[in-house]
């Protein structure tokens, strides 16, 4: 870690730490480790104390004895801690690991304590579709509190939702009434083993803006896949108050859409970085976010730096639809005439509500025909020659 300009030091044995949340305004940094939550104070990163500082969250017995028996190494069939998030102001943390392949959910107080048992919080305790099976895949996940059906806090993550990882998904989970304790509506989702929504993704990050949840990860991409095989990157986004459709699509987005995202040299024949690594948006501004991109590492092997506007964004997603007429067609843009009304991906009331022409439209075209250009028409840097995979941006 370095902190103000000096190198700290804070190791507490080879504990894979991944996962971070940074919490300026309790001084605090939370890191996620093998079976362990620790607690660092930013001005004593040095002093930290492994045995006090530490929350452990182990897998039971026969989570572990299940996990070996598929096949698993000992390493993985361990509680790897993949989601931490502010709750409740920061005074509760909600936390997803691992588990031994068999993804569990806490909530804990942001001392690294547990709650009492009076404080039970529906809904905890099955981390299927919040966090991934294997500690090796990237995925992201945003705890939301404002924005979503009836005024509830809901967790939205990009993962994988299967033990094979055949099952790539956008989630978000099942809505409880905090008082109450009882479900009122139900998960939504992505549609499930649909290429055109997701294609093998891997998840960067995750971002709570105004009416929107964005989603930055990389994918096979379908629209080239005539010519033979390429990764994307994307962005996608959906509604939070997205109740999903009606009958068969209850359980999935009505608003989901992406769009390509571009990192590239201009020129007459663009070099472009194809493979978002990480994303940063800048603390207190919802407008700005840089990423980190590489190249196929099969080739020339380079990355880049590229920052991207909101309204940029926004503008790719407002424009035209993408789409194959049939199995062996080229990907073209689609007509202006043939787009129903409202249109698909806006946020409206009630989702359940829309015409069946819009809900069937976004199900067979949620890409966007036009790429997310980044700013200033280069990337703010670039090199050949190294890997560049993670980014924080010092204002």
């Amino acid at each position: 870690f370095i902190i103000s300009d000096h190198v700290k030091d804070f190791s507490c044995g080879p504990l894979f730490y991944k996962t971070f949340y940074f919490d300026e305004r309790h001084n605090a940094l939370y890191v996620g480790a093998m079976d362990r939550i620790f607690r660092l104070n930013l001005h004593n990163i040095s002093q930290s104390i492994c045995e006090r500082d530490v929350l452990i969250l182990e897998p039971s017995g026969s989570d572990i004895l299940s996990c070996v028996s598929k096949g698993k190494q000992e390493v993985e069939c361990r509680n790897h801690i993949r989601v931490i998030q502010p709750m409740d102001s920061g005074t509760r943390l909600y936390v997803c690991g691992t588990n031994a392949h068999n993804p569990k959910d806490y909530v804990i107080n942001a001392n690294l304590t547990h709650l009492p048992r009076s404080e039970y919080v529906p809904g905890i305790g099955l981390g299927i579709g919040k966090c991934p099976y294997d500690p090796a895949d990237n995925s992201t996940a945003v705890y939301v509190e404002k924005g979503n059906p009836f005024g509830l806090p809901a967790l939205y993550s990009g993962t994988n939702a299967e033990f094979t990882k055949a099952d790539s998904v956008i989630f978000r989970s099942d809505i409880y009434n905090t008082t109450s304790g009882h479900k009122v509506h139900n998960f939504k989702r992505t549609v499930k083993y649909d290429s055109k929504w997701l294609d093998k993704p891997n998840f960067v990050g995750s971002f709570d803006i105004g009416e929107y949840v964005y989603f930055f990860f990389r994918e096979h991409a379908v629209e080239y896949i005539n010519c033979g095989k390429a990764i994307y990157s994307r962005i996608a986004r959906v509604c939070k108050n997205d109740r999903g459709g009606k009958y068969m699509t209850g359980q999935n987005w009505a608003t989901y859409l992406k769009a390509r995202i571009n990192c590239s040299i201009s020129s007459e024949f663009p070099f472009y970085f194809n493979e978002i690594q990480s994303v940063y948006k800048m603390p207190h501004d919802d407008t700005k976010f840089y990423a980190t991109f590489t190249t196929n590492t099969h080739g020339i092997v380079g990355s880049a730096v590229c920052s991207y506007d909101i309204r940029d964004i926004n503008a790719a997603f407002d424009g035209k639809f993408k789409e194959q007429a049939t199995s062996n067609s080229a990907w073209l843009p689609v007509l202006n005439s043939k787009v129903p009304e409202p249109r698909p991906g806006t946020c409206v009331e009630d989702t359940q509500a829309l015409p069946d022409l819009v809900l069937n439209f976004i199900r067979k075209h949620p890409l966007m025909d036009k790429a997310i250009d980044h700013e200033f028409g280069n990337p703010v840097f670039y090199k050949r020659d190294i890997i560049l995979t993670k980014l924080v941006v010092d204002k």
